[in-house]
């Protein structure tokens, strides 16, 4: 395949661009020339990023034999837009389900390791990719008793699917096809998940854009199949530019099916630099679409105030007292929540710890959520 000249001309050294100058940000920055007569610009809106590119063809990486992404350069290139049936998010309606009321901080559970006790809280999370055998792809648990024996979770706890990981298993699930995604889903359904995140594809600032659209597509796919097999599901709005969050805006109105979003802070998202525009970018969304939206949300604590604003409801997604639990710390009370090594003897069970760790945890995060105003000083008294 002949590439375009644009790619050889204009292409930069990728690996020598700090990641904040590949940041889009059409306040500050003009868009790139090449991004003029571009035939998929009204579905991107363009790149405007400080790097001096032509385009986002400039970062194909120029090696099309070992390339797997979604970019003009590579032979693929047809195939990988005809899986998802192009980029437009054009996808029929899905049926609108009931979903269930849910808390303000939801724990995340890895694992049932050096735990005993079942664990009870008001709602528990447990991820997609521990619910299927990813040689075979066919689900791991046809019980919630089999479930629950593995997580140590309590049968009557409601559970959360909740498919943030990353990009390899995302893969996998991707590769499984469309029938036994469903299957999956399914049987997660018969073990007690009450409601799902979607697959959070992954956008990069250093890929050509065509990568992105594919992403989003997908992530809206695996929206619709969640609720044709069942599922109550939260629609991933991942997105690298304004126009990417005004196309998930525009896809959400025209779907009125879409009642849950979610969102992930821990990976460049949570750049401390760049974690405000995206939640700028989520409020957005949820004041374009206008009717109630609920937001499940991991990490970014900080900009909880804020999304609770925008939204008729947050629910906050908390990994850290189970991985803080297994790496033998306690939670400590102050202004903030502080951890502090907790030596264990060998083979100590960790059960009392981890609920310790939970209710410090989920209190603190809840206040904040509320926005209960902080303790006042203590006054000496005379």
């Amino acid at each position: 395949m002949h590439r375009p000249a644009a790619v050889d001309d204009h292409k930069p050294d990728r690996f020598e661009i700090p990641e904040r100058r590949l940041r889009h940000d059409r306040n500050l920055h003009q868009m790139s020339m090449g991004c003029s007569g571009c035939a998929e610009r009204p579905l991107c809106g363009g790149l405007s990023i400080e790097a001096a590119v032509w385009s986002c063809l400039s970062f194909c990486c120029g090696t099309p034999d070992k390339c797997d992404r979604v970019c003009r350069g590579n032979p693929d290139y047809a195939s990988r837009v005809h899986e998802v049936h192009g980029f437009e998010l054009d996808l029929p309606r899905a049926p609108l389900l009931p979903t269930p009321t849910l808390p303000l901080v939801v724990p995340e559970i890895f694992h049932g390791s050096k735990r005993k006790r079942h664990f009870a809280p008001a709602l528990a999370s447990v991820s997609l990719y521990g619910m299927f055998d990813r040689k075979e792809g066919l689900p791991k648990y046809r019980t919630r008793a089999e479930l629950s024996a593995n997580y140590k979770i309590s049968t009557e706890t409601p559970l959360l699917l909740t498919a943030i990981q990353r990009d390899r298993p995302l893969e996998r699930w991707w590769e499984l096809g469309r029938e036994r995604r469903k299957v999956i889903v399914q049987a997660a359904r018969d073990c007690g998940v009450v409601l799902a995140t979607t697959p959070n594809y992954s956008l990069f600032v250093d890929r050509p854009r065509w990568d992105d659209l594919h992403a989003m597509k997908r992530i809206a796919i695996a929206h619709g199949e969640f609720l044709e097999a069942g599922m109550p599901a939260a629609l991933h709005v991942n997105g690298r530019t304004d126009r990417d969050f005004e196309r998930w805006a525009e896809f959400i109105l025209a779907h009125g099916e879409v009642t849950h979003l979610s969102f992930e802070f821990t990976t460049g998202t949570g750049r401390p630099t760049r974690r405000r525009q995206h939640a700028a970018w989520l409020c957005d969304v949820a004041k374009t679409v206008g009717r109630p939206l609920h937001l499940l949300v991991r990490g970014g604590n900080d900009l909880l105030p804020e999304l609770c604003g925008a939204f008729a409801g947050v629910t906050f997604l908390e990994t850290t007292s189970f991985l803080k639990t297994m790496m033998r710390y306690h939670a400590v009370k102050g202004e903030t929540v502080g951890w502090w090594p907790y030596p264990t003897a060998a083979r100590q069970l960790l059960d009392d710890l981890f609920e310790t760790n939970w209710e410090i945890s989920r209190d603190a995060i809840a206040k904040v959520m509320r926005g209960d105003p902080p303790p006042a000083p203590a006054v000496a008294v005379a």
